[in-house]
């Protein structure tokens, strides 16, 4: 099968014209069908084929979490599948705040908005986690690109990795400080910043309540999402359950007693 999906990929590479290794394409089924999005075929073909983190979409109805005029925010967005498929759902009325700090993510990601003639659509080129912060952040990993320093572990060693400086907020200095339109919903994939996103947002998580979907990226940021659960008053459902779910979790002793870093959990308003 592997012999097959490579040789499919070869071929689609060959078909699909190309600048510099990339194309703007047309996503082809899936949540985000329509959508334009600039891919690299030769490692992107799940996100133009639109089966990408299908087994997420077969497990949330985010039409349930997100409604037509909501405002959406995409924190570690890559190439955008999420922020075109979440921008599907809030229509013309809502809004979507698109966040990346790659350079190399940034510089195919920018072109979302104009590529589908979205103009609800906001593409900010920075990080999302500590506040007022300077981060060192990987470059050159596509969608594994993260902070270094703040916890997550890469296989690669220093010398294969190019690290960059970019500029991190925190979740109320987004909205009380830059301007950027509370969210109603929330994506974190932050690659272990989560766990600083999850305790600077004190007056959104208080005053708006989003739902957030959250991808736990190590022990800290379980950690974390166990208090943020206690403090504002969520509850979080792991992915992996769902939509039977078997556990709710409400607090850093209920996620202790589940073995293990879980992959996601969504986190809802009590």
């Amino acid at each position: 099968m592997s012999i097959i999906k490579t040789a499919a990929k070869q071929l689609m590479y060959l078909l699909v014209p190309k600048k510099n290794g990339f194309s703007d394409l047309k996503v082809r089924s899936g949540p985000a069908k329509g959508a334009v999005l600039r891919l690299d075929i030769r490692v992107n073909g799940s996100y133009w084929l639109g089966n990408y983190d299908q087994w997420i979409f077969d497990r949330i109805n985010f039409a349930e979490y997100i409604k037509a005029g909501d405002v959406v925010w995409d924190c570690g967005a890559y190439v955008g599948y999420y922020t075109a498929s979440f921008r599907k759902i809030a229509g013309e009325k809502g809004k979507v705040h698109t966040f990346e700090a790659s350079n190399d993510n940034y510089e195919t990601l920018k072109v979302l908005p104009t590529n589908n003639r979205w103009s609800n659509v906001y593409i900010h080129h920075m990080a999302v986690g500590p506040e007022h912060a300077e981060l060192k952040f990987v470059n050159n990993l596509q969608g594994s690109s993260g902070p270094y320093g703040l916890g997550k572990e890469y296989r690669e060693s220093e010398s294969e990795l190019n690290i960059i400086k970019v500029a991190c907020s925190g979740v109320d200095e987004l909205v009380y400080e830059r301007g950027i339109d509370m969210p109603d919903f929330i994506k974190f994939d932050l690659e272990s910043a989560e766990e600083f996103a999850l305790h600077n947002g004190h007056r959104v998580f208080t005053e708006k309540r989003p739902t957030i979907l959250l991808e736990l990226h190590g022990q800290k940021t379980k950690d974390a999402a166990g208090l943020f659960f206690e403090r504002y008053n969520y509850k979080g459902l792991l992915l992996d359950e769902m939509p039977d779910i078997k556990n709710v979790l409400r607090s850093k002793a209920d996620f202790d007693k589940i073995e293990g870093v879980p992959h996601m959990v969504l986190c809802i308003p009590c």
